[in-house]
């Protein structure tokens, strides 16, 4: 999950920076930076839902007793 993050955050940095190159009177620059921005919100959106899942589906599943869990250790 955390290297997923890191790779699209990397990218958004690289389209940031290639945004920034762009011509000032480039018509697409406004259009890449709104896809830029969709891109980040998207990203953040999608680690919520990561950790909402991860929160849900850990209360859902039946843990083990402590003595299931010490026998199993031994």
């Amino acid at each position: 999950m955390l290297e997923d993050t890191k790779d699209v955050n990397l990218k958004l940095e690289k389209y940031k920076e290639l945004l920034g190159q762009m011509d000032e009177a480039d018509s697409r620059r406004e259009w890449v930076g709104e896809l830029i921005e969709q891109l980040q919100s998207l990203e953040e959106e999608n680690i919520r839902l990561k950790k909402t899942i991860l929160r849900i589906s850990a209360k859902s599943s039946p843990r083990m007793s402590s003595k299931l869990k010490d026998a199993l250790y031994e």
